[in-house]
């Protein structure tokens, strides 16, 4: 058996959703999300739970999209992180 979990704040992708499972006669069943258990660390490390750690890490992704960045091989990596 295989189960898929689907999060949606949208009613109506949800309700087609239903729409769909109930037309296979698939089983399914809703529970209420709150934001706090939307962690994406696969062992809830409480770092992703911090507001400030979450707008650093945007901020860094949006970095990446408009190309500020300074890209460094392994040694230089290596050299910069021990230094």
């Amino acid at each position: 058996m295989k189960a898929i979990e689907i999060q949606t704040d949208n009613e109506e992708i949800l309700g087609a959703f239903k729409k769909l499972a109930k037309a296979f006669k698939v089983d399914f069943f809703e529970k209420e999300v709150s934001k706090s258990n939307l962690n994406p660390s696969p062992n809830n490390d409480p770092y992703f739970e911090n507001p400030k750690n979450l707008a650093e890490i945007e901020a860094g992704l949006i970095d990446v999209k408009e190309g500020r960045v300074v890209k460094m091989d392994r040694n230089e990596r290596k050299k910069f992180l021990h230094s």
